[in-house]
């Protein structure tokens, strides 16, 4: 008791157990993940700069908005919420201790006659033969508890004392629930990878600071295919991926939105796709040799037989009907031009003292699959605090802990059968099974009374 009193006169504490204190948090808390939830998070710094502008591109970046969740004045509301809850269970939980062993059994007629519901029948035969009325009182409300004093017995049914627990299990699921969110935080991550027709990675890019992050197993694109709506707006896009550890294939799937495939807490979502021009060029050097290449774009292909190195700057898809693309050359020693080509259409470059004849026979798009890769460890920790949530607010807000007596003894020198009730929540539902009660030991004590 010293302890909790030398408690209550610390400032500090008290402002730890503040209940204005928990919803200042609450409101804070939800209101800043709402604008984390709306401002995109992990974008790199242009993408805010050209979205929001200077001003406030300054503001997201002084307070960490693009990475709302792992900031730490975010941490901070959370572990101060968490203390704050901590506190207040603790301040809370002498008063839950000594009302969960109140005796219910040691209250008298007078008490009883004080509660909203009762009844009270004076009997007119002091030795009226009572265990038809406590039969009917135990039929109708339960198996009772007794104490006997002699010339007085009180029963009493008690239902849902164990509810008062309700509210430190509610105050625990909230803690379990932060606790998950900083293990998703900190053990967790949000990546993504792009990934052509049988390409194959062992490790996604981080969103937030594009760092590898190894997988621990391959994965494989097998076939990426998209579907397009007349307007040229894409309709569906699947990707058929295989899952490697060491070599042997241990899983696969074929993912869209909404159907990704998870392997080893690793969360791989249908997020977008990617088209990469690839050209076929045909080049005939003055030296008489001649050649085919496939260039893909960002990508510098060689030809030694033509002493020659090929890249592709710019792709067009049509010109006048037909594709183009800008052709960047070089030859060994370091000498490079660029070239213009239309489909059917050749043209000459001269690099190192030789004349190379260069035409763009074919051109198509290549396309690639956009991977959305998420692991987060603390996700059935925080299924475990919902759960625990939602089964400490029914108890919370619909377990009532309710108390039904029946006293029988001598009264004012009468026999007398006093029935009292009293519940904590849920009044209406009580009163109901208070009168059924009632009404079950009246039709016993019939004509005695």
């Amino acid at each position: 008791m010293e302890t909790n009193t030398s408690r209550k006169g610390n400032p500090l504490w008290n402002t730890l157990a503040s209940i204005k204190l928990a919803v200042f948090l609450f409101i804070t808390l939800a209101v800043t993940s709402i604008i984390g939830t709306l401002i995109p998070q992990g974008e790199a710094d242009q993408f805010y700069l050209e979205r929001y502008g200077q001003d406030l591109f300054k503001i997201i970046s002084t307070l960490r908005l693009n990475d709302t969740y792992h900031a730490w004045w975010f941490v901070s509301l959370l572990l101060l919420f968490s203390l704050n809850l901590v506190v207040c269970t603790i301040n809370r939980f002498p008063v839950t201790l000594r009302i969960f062993k109140r005796d219910s059994l040691s209250c008298g007629p007078d008490y009883l006659s004080r509660l909203q519901l009762k009844k009270e029948w004076v009997l007119k035969d002091k030795e009226a033969d009572l265990d038809p009325i406590l039969n009917s009182f135990k039929n109708a409300a339960g198996i009772p508890k007794e104490r006997d004093t002699g010339d007085r017995r009180l029963y009493l049914v008690e239902k849902g004392k164990w509810s008062y627990w309700g509210v430190y299990g509610l105050h625990s699921s909230i803690i379990i629930i932060f606790i998950g969110a900083l293990v998703g935080l900190f053990w967790g991550f949000k990546g993504y990878v792009e990934l052509f027709e049988g390409e194959t990675t062992d490790h996604v890019i981080n969103r937030s600071t594009f760092e590898d992050i190894p997988l621990g197993f391959d994965v494989r694109c097998d076939k990426f295919a998209v579907d397009f709506y007349d307007n040229g707006a894409p309709k569906r896009y699947v990707s058929d991926l295989t899952i490697l550890e060491n070599g042997k294939e241990v899983l696969h799937k074929s993912i869209m939105v909404n159907s990704p495939l998870t392997y080893k807490g690793v969360t791989f979502y249908q997020a977008s796709y990617n088209s990469i021009p690839e050209v076929n060029l045909h080049i005939i050097a003055s030296n008489g040799r001649q050649g085919s290449l496939t260039v893909p774009a960002m990508e510098r292909v060689a030809w030694p037989e033509g002493r020659l190195s090929v890249g592709i700057i710019q792709y067009l898809p049509s010109i006048h009907g037909e594709p183009a693309a800008q052709v960047w050359a070089a030859s060994p020693n370091g000498e490079a031009d660029t070239v213009w080509l239309l489909k059917g259409h050749e043209r000459e470059l001269s690099l190192g003292g030789n004349t190379y004849k260069i035409s763009l026979v074919d051109a198509k798009n290549r396309y690639m699959t956009g991977l959305q890769v998420k692991k987060d460890p603390g996700v059935w920790i925080v299924w475990l605090g919902c759960t625990a949530l939602i089964l400490g607010f029914i108890v919370v807000f619909w377990v009532a802990h309710s108390r039904i007596w029946l006293w029988i003894g001598q009264k004012n020198g009468k026999m007398t059968v006093l029935l009292a009730g009293q519940a904590n929540k849920n009044q209406l539902a009580f009163e109901k099974d208070f009168t059924k009660i009632r009404e079950a030991v009246e039709r016993a004590i019939g004509d005695k009374a």
